[in-house]
């Protein structure tokens, strides 16, 4: 997969994601992202998940491209590029971020978004444009660039472009009012 959109715009969109993350997160209290069963798009029947346990979902899937571009650059495939893609793999991944996350408390959980976001956000402005369109320095049958494996990790589709927020709360307002 190659990147669809240059570097800038996926930094634009990235930060347009951080933004309605934390103005949610501003938003409700923390009776509210902590209520169990509020999540009610994007996730497998049997979930009942808070926001909190979203969270979690949303900083599984920008930790493991972080460390997929640290592996790109050191030459490596990482993991996740293909488990992504396998339907088995892509739902212990979604299950595993929240349950590697559970034992944390809100602070705690909250903290780490707002690290992991802004680790993400840095290493995506420090890639050269030159460097965002090269392919792989690993060996692999698959036309790809850094920019597709970002994208094929953090915005598989259905997802739209660097927006993982909306596919589980397409309406902040509205999630807010069921909430109250």
């Amino acid at each position: 997969m190659r990147a669809t959109v240059d570097r800038g715009e996926a930094l634009r969109l990235l930060k347009t994601e951080h933004q309605a993350v934390t103005a949610l997160i501003d938003a409700l209290t923390d009776e509210e992202m902590t209520r169990r069963d509020t999540i009610q798009h994007g996730m497998y029947y049997d979930q009942e998940c808070s926001f909190k346990d979203l969270l979690a979902h949303l900083i599984c899937y920008e930790a493991y491209t972080l460390e997929a571009i640290r592996e790109w650059r050191a030459g490596r495939r990482h993991w996740a590029i293909e488990a992504v893609k396998d339907a088995r793999r892509g739902r212990e991944i979604h299950y595993g971020g929240i349950a590697e996350r559970a034992h944390l408390s809100l602070a705690e959980q909250l903290s780490e978004y707002r690290a992991i976001s802004a680790a993400l956000e840095a290493e995506i402005a420090a890639i050269a444009d030159d460097a965002w369109c090269a392919g792989p320095t690993y060996a692999t049958a698959e036309t790809t660039d850094l920019g597709g494996m970002i994208e094929g990790i953090l915005v598989l589709p259905p997802r739209p472009l660097y927006r993982h927020l909306p596919v589980h709360v397409p309406d902040a307002s509205a999630y807010i009012r069921s909430l109250r």
